[in-house]
């Protein structure tokens, strides 16, 4: 099993430092299209490849269904990979009901916005525990809540992120592939979501 990094930023340089320190044997993908992030030396066992995130994954053959994605993108990796898979989908505007029914909602765009249990700055190392490490109050996984949401004229597509170890998470390769099967033609809210946070985003398939 590899893990690929999708975006080299600070966020995926913190990811790979982790995931090479708690892995030191497993192969690891660094994915950027500007180039000079992946300058300079890198740990054994590590390739860097310029080029979008998206692209890569829409047609390498590189990667099996069981590799591991984190995504470090600052976009929402699973919708855009099914907008660049699937024909005649393309983003639309998010209902407003949705933002009535996800946690602390914060839109970044007309068909995207972030959700969150918290309404505070959460630690990168959170190791992600049966309760909150701050508060110490427990909650539904915010996953399970968002493929149990109704939203009128769409359907609710979530892809969970699994966490490999405090605050790095992603999901695999396969489990993208699944999502993407189930998009047929009609109205989407399409969810990345791990047990506290997660990112929507609306698409349509004409």
């Amino acid at each position: 099993m590899k893990y690929l990094i999708a975006g080299y930023g600070r966020f995926g340089r913190i990811a790979l430092e982790r995931l090479k320190r708690a892995f030191p044997d497993r192969e690891a993908l660094i994915i950027d299209n500007d180039i000079e992030k992946l300058s300079g030396e890198l740990p054994s066992g590590t390739v860097a490849v310029n080029m979008d995130a998206v692209t890569f994954l829409s047609h390498t053959e590189a990667l099996e269904p069981d590799d591991f994605i984190v995504p470090m993108v600052p976009f929402h990796l699973a919708a855009s990979y099914i907008m660049k898979r699937s024909q005649d989908v393309h983003e639309i505007s998010l209902p407003d009901e949705i933002a009535t029914k996800a946690p602390n909602p914060i839109r970044i765009s007309s068909s995207t916005l972030f959700a969150s249990r918290a309404d505070f700055l959460c630690p990168d190392d959170c190791p992600e525990g049966v309760r909150c490490t701050i508060t110490g109050r427990k909650a539904e996984p915010l996953y399970s809540e968002l493929a149990a949401t109704t939203v009128p004229g769409f359907s609710v597509l979530v892809q969970q992120s699994y966490q490999i170890l405090p605050g790095v998470g992603g999901y695999p390769l396969g489990d993208l592939i699944k999502l993407l099967s189930k998009v047929a033609v009609g109205r989407y809210i399409v969810a990345t979501s791990c047990k506290c946070h997660a990112v929507l985003t609306a698409v349509e398939k004409n």
